[in-house]
């Protein structure tokens, strides 16, 4: 589908008004979006694939987890919570509320939920009844429970807890620190993943509980026991309707996976990417064998069953060296595009692709009945029907949900009769809706921010424009809420796409430094690329410049995007293009370096947080196969002889002396403080290179460490400093303004001396 095919779709569900509150009694007696609104703004718990909206089997009920952050706390408090479908909008029954609770599921009476929570210090299984509330623990441990799986009547729980990884911070015995030891050139990929143990419980019939007894999985390749597995996000615990058979998601190293996988020209782009695959098996409860009914080498959902448990569907890469995978190398499509739905049965081991293309991972089952009606999620507001017909699965009908811009990662639930779901949009805050297939309209069932009701949201314009090769790039432009016509204004660009969901700051996500609402409120525009598809991957590498070396005609791409929206707005009379700031994080962080030694842009001010740099730095520290693999097909090859030119010529470690932007780095510390000078953390020494070069070099930069946050970080307060910080990073750069009220009143006197030398260098370049 091409950019301007998929703007028609959704053009009518945003906000073309130039000028929604200017001038109107409601705006005067609204506040301006402050950093601190977006922190706090209450969202749908992001649960590891599971939705945290689930309805019970009955369909009278949903149960949902809310994500509330608590400034003062300093934590993230998280609420259970139930609805009856049918109530009035403001009955709801308050369940259950922590800082820890996750893995909603519904026992299939509808009696209660099932959710992990805190008891006594440790994270445990918790049974909360329904109506009455009662709460009650089914399963212990020694330690936290990082996940688990519950059997639908509710008697066979499996569940995985962390096991500590003896290879990190490993004590030297006194030979090795007296008589040195040899450091390896490399550890295995999979080593640098965490690690959990399985363990299985059961209901005796007297209702007490068994002791919990471990679970070993053998390599399907090696048969080797695995008494511990490693994983990305989780494992995938998903156990069966019956409580007979586990299914679950593990990451298996390129040195044990057998030479018929690696056969695959996939699998090898995984391995020489990742150096690890993702695989999906089944272990039988009854005798501890494990099965390999699906050669999936990435999975990319939790395994859904069947009422009978003898099938489930998973969405995934096609599986190793079948039709589906040739079919995929024909068509060009990679792992992260190539995207199916599959139904396996697990005793046959028989593969059925059920939907050959999904939108996204989140295209996801809803609902499975008995009678084989499958329910499932296939577009941003469809949910499609299918049944199984003459060997095959057939759409048999689509319920279109009468929503504006129904957020495309929202999390849906269905019992096959209705849908229920997180309903938000980029001027819509939050809100929990249901719909039925014989309604004209949906019905919302709780509004999670009413506050944003006495809030100025700042109004919303969908753009377009060209790149200097021909694409078409779509964005959302967040204007000042006191527009005015024929003015020109600072620009803040938002280099990470996004899907859809409400811009307040960047969502539940919680990437750090970005913070739409509250720059706009300030009277600075803010651009946004939107993509409530996905990424365009395929779309846009038609339109990578050329003459490039290794891969970085992408790079190159995401300059030019910027370069032009700046080039379009600019030319509109929106933007004074003198007046630009860029925001990177993660990925777009090297873009946005990228953009700053290279592009056409002079930007005034940028930031980048926790970000890939693609450096010479990074080469050298992380230095495991896949990083040498990737950094080397980025350029061409490695930073030694013949391909040391690209690196020269594009690297930000040799570019440095073309930033001439005011600079803000922003460095998670994953829980490690910076407390010895001589032994930085290792993700703050990997920024290191660029930030002493850039001061050394009399630029102008300044580098903030959040020791506590991990990528994306999840406390509050952190994440308010950040929006604080950037908001005042931008007024300061872009506006030439000081917020009397910034949480740092010295930053300004350091930043004045950083303007004095730009200002400087300047003068010195010009001509005369």
């Amino acid at each position: 589908m091409t950019q301007q095919k998929m703007w028609k779709r959704h053009n009518k569900f945003l906000i073309f008004t130039l000028c929604v509150f200017a001038g109107s009694l409601q705006a005067e007696l609204r506040r301006a979006i402050v950093p601190a609104d977006c922190v706090t703004v209450r969202h749908f718990l992001e649960d590891d694939f599971r939705s945290s909206i689930q309805t019970n089997s009955q369909g009278t009920a949903v149960a949902y987890l809310v994500q509330a952050p608590n400034l003062q706390s300093n934590q993230n408090d998280i609420l259970l919570e139930l609805k009856q479908l049918g109530a009035p909008q403001g009955q709801v029954q308050h369940l259950l509320a922590g800082a820890d609770i996750s893995g909603l599921q519904w026992l299939n009476d509808g009696t209660a939920v099932i959710v992990l929570a805190k008891d006594d210090g440790h994270t445990v299984v918790k049974q909360v009844e329904i109506p009455s509330g009662r709460v009650q623990v089914l399963a212990r441990a020694s330690q936290d429970i990082s996940e688990y799986s519950v059997a639908e009547d509710g008697k066979t729980i499996v569940f995985a807890m962390e096991e500590p990884d003896q290879t990190r911070n490993k004590l030297k015995s006194a030979s090795d620190l007296a008589q040195g030891y040899r450091i390896p050139f490399q550890r295995e990929q999979v080593a640098l993943f965490f690690r959990r143990k399985i363990f299985v419980t059961r209901r005796g019939g007297t209702g007490g509980w068994t002791a919990p007894q471990a679970l070993s999985v053998q390599s399907p390749f090696t048969k080797g026991t695995l008494t511990s597995l490693s994983y990305a996000l989780n494992l995938r615990l998903s156990l069966s309707p019956n409580g007979e058979s586990l299914a679950l998601t593990y990451l298996e190293n390129s040195s044990r996976i057998s030479n018929a996988w690696k056969k695959s020209p996939v699998v090898r782009d995984i391995l020489s990417s990742i150096g690890v695959a993702q695989v999906t098996v089944v272990v039988d409860l009854s005798d501890g064998e494990t099965h390999l009914p699906f050669e999936g080498p990435w999975a990319w959902s939790i395994p859904f069953w069947s009422r009978d448990s003898k099938s489930f569907m998973i969405a995934s890469v096609s599986p190793v060296n079948s039709v589906w995978e040739q079919q995929d190398l024909r068509e060009h499509r990679g792992a992260s595009e190539a995207v199916h739905l599959f139904e396996v049965n697990v005793a046959s081991g028989s593969v059925i692709q059920v939907r050959s293309e999904l939108n996204g991972i989140y295209d996801r089952p809803l609902s499975w009945r008995s009678d084989d009606d499958l329910v499932l999620r296939t577009g941003d507001n469809i949910v499609s029907r299918f049944q199984y017909k003459h060997q095959k699965w057939e759409e048999s009908s689509q319920i279109h949900l009468p929503l504006q811009g129904l957020f495309r990662n929202a999390g849906l639930a269905s019992d096959g009769r209705s849908v229920v779901g997180d309903y938000e949009s980029p001027a819509t805050p939050p809100e929990l809706f249901s719909y039925k297939e014989d309604e004209e309209q949906v019905q919302i069932l709780a509004k999670l921010n009413p506050q944003f009701d006495e809030l100025t949201l700042a109004p919303i314009k969908e753009v377009q424009w060209e790149t200097s090769t021909g694409y078409r790039a779509s964005g959302i432009l967040l204007l000042p809420p006191d527009y005015k016509p024929g003015t020109r204004y600072p620009l803040v660009i938002h280099s990470y796409p996004a899907a859809g969901n409400f811009f307040c700051d960047s969502g539940l996500n919680h990437e750090p430094s970005f913070a739409p609402q509250p720059i706009a409120n300030a009277g600075i525009m803010y651009l946004i690329r939107f993509l409530p598809e996905g990424p365009q991957t395929a779309e846009e590498q038609t339109h990578y410049p050329k003459g490039l070396p290794g891969l970085l005609g992408q790079v190159a791409f995401q300059a030019d995007v910027w370069d032009s929206a700046i080039e379009h707005l600019a030319k509109d009379g929106l933007i004074d293009r003198n007046r630009v700031g860029i925001i990177g994080f993660s990925r777009s962080g090297w873009y946005t370096e990228f953009a700053l030694t290279h592009g056409k842009t002079n930007y005034a001010a940028a930031t980048v947080a926790d970000n890939t740099q693609y450096s010479l730095g990074e080469y050298w520290m992380i230095h495991t196969d896949g990083v040498l693999r990737a950094w080397d097909a980025m350029y061409g090859g490695p930073p030694y002889g013949a391909t040391l030119k690209s690196w020269l010529d594009y690297s930000i470690s040799f570019n440095l002396p073309r930033v001439q932007t005011p600079l803000l780095m922003e460095v998670m510390g994953n829980g490690v403080a910076y407390d010895n000078d001589g032994a930085p953390p290792s993700n703050l020494a990997l920024k290191w290179e660029v930030f002493v070069g850039l001061s050394r070099l009399g630029k102008p930069v300044e580098m903030y460490y959040y020791p506590l946050e991990s990528h994306q970080p999840g406390h509050p307060l952190a994440r308010l400093a950040s929006l604080e910080r950037n908001l005042d990073w931008y007024l300061f750069w872009l506006r030439d303004q000081e917020r009397p009220t910034a949480m740092d009143p010295q930053q300004y006197q350091r930043w004045r001396e950083l303007r004095s030398a730009v200002n400087a260098e300047r003068r010195l370049d010009s001509p005369h």
